[in-house]
């Protein structure tokens, strides 16, 4: 079997593939193939690839566009039978030069790990080159509980350990059109352990019409997202409805004072029951991160639902029914 296979789709993606490429061959570990599929694209990027030499590239083109999630499983059933690791890479991305090397290094020496991501910086402009950037969490155990509230990996960053995901006959939903990488994430969560190295090794270039942000998919997006994420809360026995999600997490409609005292309850018992969970599981600092989580989170809800920050009998109610924080940092939390 061979070590690794690259999977990489793309459509339409002649400004920034011949980068995203180049990131792929000065790799500094080179026993690799990169597939790439072309969902059909209508502009050059098929001469751009047949304008390589190098014999690592394989290129396949769809006989329609597909879409994300089904192109992503044509290649998954080409690939996994053949190699021990698929990596993931998307057409407007960037990898840095250790990417691989690193994360084999990583998967070989921790045999139980099923799938595998990195830190990553999000950019307008991919020549940029920041010193810090946000973090996903590391640790498994805290990644399955994270998973309520993001994605938790750069979807480009990972490197599947194949014999798992053909063992469960694993592959990506092609019902979801936005974000079907966090469906997979949940499923995989069920049955293995996953991790994010701390390196930041990836550079996600930011589009206003990518798959998730253009204006016509954003409300698809968002709904998708709520259905995943109210499935998965179902998993820990605390059980929401697609719209509930829909209006505590991203929600902008103005509601009664009475309205919000009760949804609000709801989504404090609901993070009192997780993080009760949690006490078994996560590190010290990961359980501090996770509390702050969770008031940031409703705080958020809080602002979304314009109900006044200054209504003194608000405060007495969320301060007295949250359990999984310290009432004077949480206090200070939700002013800061």
């Amino acid at each position: 079997m061979k070590k690794l296979a690259v999977l990489l789709p793309a459509f339409n993606a002649g400004p920034y593939i011949k980068a995203s490429i180049d990131s792929i061959l000065n790799q500094t570990f080179d026993d690799f193939h990169l597939f790439v599929y072309d969902d059909c694209s209508t502009d050059n990027t098929e001469e751009i690839i047949s304008s390589y030499r190098d014999p690592r590239i394989f290129y396949r083109k769809n006989a329609a566009n597909f879409g994300i999630a089904k192109t992503l499983n044509r290649g998954l059933d080409e690939l996994l039978p053949h190699y021990e690791f698929i990596a993931r890479m998307d057409a407007d991305d960037w990898a840095y030069p250790q990417r691989f090397e690193k994360q084999l290094d990583f998967l070989n020496k921790n045999r139980e790990i099923v799938l595998c991501g990195t830190q990553g910086y999000w950019l307008k402009d991919i020549n940029q080159n920041p010193s810090a950037g946000w973090q996903y969490p590391t640790d498994s155990a805290y990644i399955k509980y994270y998973l309520l509230f993001a994605a938790t990996f750069g979807h480009s960053s990972v490197v599947f350990r194949s014999h798992t995901i053909t063992s469960y006959n694993l592959g990506y939903d092609e019902t979801i059109t936005t974000c079907e990488d966090w469906e997979l994430w949940v499923r995989i969560s069920k049955i293995g352990t996953m991790a994010n190295l701390p390196d930041y090794l990836m550079k996600y270039r930011i589009l206003e019409n990518s798959n998730h942000r253009s204006l016509e998919k954003i409300k698809r997006h968002l709904e998708e997202r709520s259905n995943i994420i109210s499935s998965y809360w179902r998993y820990y026995d605390i059980p929401f409805f697609d719209q509930e999600i829909y209006e505590l997490y991203f929600g902008k409609i103005a509601i009664t004072g009475k309205e919000f005292k009760l949804k609000i309850k709801k989504l404090i018992t609901a993070f009192n029951t997780i993080y009760h969970k949690t006490e078994m599981d996560l590190s010290i600092k990961d359980r501090n991160d996770f509390r702050y989580l969770l008031a940031r989170k409703i705080l958020n809800y809080w602002k979304r639902s314009q109900i006044s920050r200054y209504d003194p009998l608000v405060w007495i109610m969320i301060v007295g029914e949250v359990k999984f924080m310290n009432k004077i940092k949480l206090v200070k939390s939700i002013i800061r």
